[in-house]
């Protein structure tokens, strides 16, 4: 059977185009009649399975998405309870206060439970009983069922122990009610402060899935034999007979004067058991419906075979024609055309001579860039070269003459700030050490210090505490002094009051700690975690905290580093830990690596 199939595939690659269309054609015209007879035979064998997995699928997704709505009310409710604010206006509620403190407090309360009533598009109102059943309140006009009900809505969040607690009340066919018991939570005490009722508009819930629901029908929802909300206002809920004994399926019932095709799912949040109920005069439509469609189908096919007959021709002459008008642009020198050109999709003569057509073009174009880059990259680097050499001399003649200027003029602090920052660029600039020492980190830190001092005056407390016998080991060049500057930007720039920057070298053992501590602002975990990720975008230098750990651990090993802590608003400390060497120690391990 292989062989007949490799036989008759290789006859038909064989074929003239002429023959090979007609085949085409015959092919398309039976893969349309089998599509008539598969769909209606789908249609009509397996319609009443697909009705219920539809109306099941559509019923999960509507559950899940009322229950996730209700799990961020929920949320919304805890957030409330555990609110510091809150929990100490209610504490203070308890106390003899004077008029303007209860009126404070009771601002406070309103002001939070605004807040949070924003957060949710369902809420309809707040409502927080104190002990003592004084009430705060916050959103849109409540029903009167809530205090009809109030007694048995705060019995029920008291036995809740401090969990949410929902609650359908007779009567309030559109709301549903949320209950919470708010416990002091401070010093770990867990007394009662008072009860949280929060009134949530489920038929608005509801009514935004309508829209993803097709034909007649209605959502009702029950927990166990009382059915507590039906879609449908008109309805009467004594009308509905519905139970279920198994966690999810479909069956037909006579309800409301007809028949209907009711899909039920039990779920276990809050034990409740969604129904979707579609009339059954809707189920017939849709089986009509689909019958239209197959026709539509057949003809839409028919339609689609006459026009890619057209096409298939078309596109047996049209790739040659492009080729030849293609070669004519190559003719003239036009190599560009192959970013116009589009070849053929299909690996027959044609289509070869495309790919071999495009693939000649690019060499010819790469072979052209690849000469034209090669010549601007020599002339770019002779230009860098000069100019590398012209503008450090520049810049150091010109810092030396303002410095002259301003000794004659006598103006000491211009002199100093120049003379620091010409020692600063000097060093920067040089490339001839990568590592150097601490005594020469050190002066470089010093320098830039004096700069800085006279920018911030009296607000900059900076101290230095070095070890002599730390002084001539090495380290990467460029790591205190970035370090200094991010505590000035992040630190001292964000504060009205001095700023004390302390930086440390000492030895531990066999390993050099350095350290650059402030105490600014600091930082919140979900900064800090972003600062260690190296998410945070610099302001300084551009030598960021990232690049100073690679440098470290490119000349000393992976096992050093840098660590960063920080607390708000008590500072932040960035210690580094590399090796106790002396240059010629660093030499020789360098050697041996």
């Amino acid at each position: 059977m292989k062989n007949l199939k490799m036989l008759a595939l290789n006859r038909y690659k064989n074929l003239k185009i002429k023959y090979k269309l007609i085949v085409f054609i015959l092919i398309l015209l039976l893969v349309c009649l089998s599509f008539i007879i598969i769909g209606f035979q789908y249609a009509f064998n397996t319609y009443d399975e697909q009705i219920y997995r539809k109306s099941s699928q559509v019923l999960i997704m509507s559950s899940n998405r009322i229950e996730d709505e209700l799990k961020n009310i929920e949320e919304v409710t805890y957030k409330v309870a555990t609110d510091s604010v809150i929990q100490d206006a209610l504490t203070d509620s308890y106390e003899s206060l004077s008029k303007y403190e209860k009126f404070r407090i009771e601002q406070e309360i309103w002001e939070k439970l605004t807040s949070y009533i924003g957060s949710e598009n369902y809420i309809q109102s707040i409502h927080l009983f104190n002990r003592d059943g004084k009430e705060f309140r916050a959103g849109r006009a409540p029903s009167k069922n809530l205090y009809n009900h109030k007694g048995t809505l705060i019995k029920t969040a008291e036995n809740g122990s401090g969990g949410n607690v929902w609650m359908s009340l007779e009567g309030s066919n559109n709301t549903i009610f949320s209950t919470r018991e708010i416990r002091s939570y401070k010093r770990l005490r867990f007394e009662n402060l008072g009860s949280l009722i929060v009134e949530v508009r489920l038929h608005e819930i509801v009514d935004e899935l309508s829209s993803e629901r097709e034909g007649e029908g209605f959502i009702a929802m029950s927990k166990g034999d009382d059915m507590f909300f039906v879609e449908d206002p008109t309805i009467d809920l004594s009308a509905i007979d519905l139970s279920a004994d198994d966690p999810q399926g479909y069956k037909i019932q006579q309800m409301l004067g007809r028949s209907n095709f009711v899909t039920y799912s039990k779920s276990p949040y809050m034990d409740w058991t969604y129904w979707s109920v579609i009339p059954f005069d809707t189920m017939f439509a849709k089986v009509t419906m689909i019958k239209y469609m197959v026709i539509f189908l057949f003809l839409a096919i028919m339609i689609s075979a006459i026009y890619l007959v057209v096409r298939f021709s078309k596109r047996i002459t049209n790739p040659i024609e492009n080729l030849v008008s293609a070669m004519k642009y190559v003719e003239r020198g036009d190599f560009k055309v192959a970013d116009t050109f589009t070849p053929s999709q299909y690996h027959d003569e044609v289509g070869i001579l495309h790919q071999n057509f495009i693939q000649m073009i690019e060499r010819i174009n790469d072979l052209i860039k690849e000469n034209y880059e090669k010549q601007l990259l020599l002339k770019d680097t002779e230009f860098k070269a000069l100019q590398s050499q012209i503008n450090p001399h520049f810049l150091y003649n010109a810092l030396e003459s303002i410095n002259w200027l301003a000794k004659i003029n006598q103006q000491q602090q211009i002199s100093q700030m120049v003379e620091s920052l010409g020692f600063l660029l000097r060093n920067a600039i040089s490339i001839q050490d990568d590592v150097i020492t601490v005594r020469e980190e050190v002066k470089m830190v010093e320098h830039y210090v004096t700069i800085q001092r006279y920018r911030f005056e009296e607000r900059l407390e900076f101290s230095l505490s070095v070890d002599e016998e730390v002084k001539d080991c090495v380290l990467p060049k460029l790591v205190i002094q970035p370090l200094v500057e991010n505590a000035i930007i992040y630190g001292l720039e964000r504060m009205i009051e001095p700023c004390n920057i302390h930086v440390s070298v000492l030895k531990e053992g066999d390993y050099l700690q350095l350290a650059v501590e402030d105490n600014g602002p600091g930082m919140d975990k979900e900064q800090l975690d972003k600062v260690r990720k190296g998410e945070m975008k610099t302001r300084g230098t551009g030598i960021g905290l990232r690049n100073i750990d690679s440098r470290i651990k490119f000349v000393f090993g992976s096992e050093y580093g840098l660590q960063i802590d920080s607390e708000l608003n008590k500072g932040t400390k960035v210690s580094i830990t590399i090796p106790y060497q002396k240059r010629w120690d660093y030499v020789q391990s360098t050697i041996g690596r």
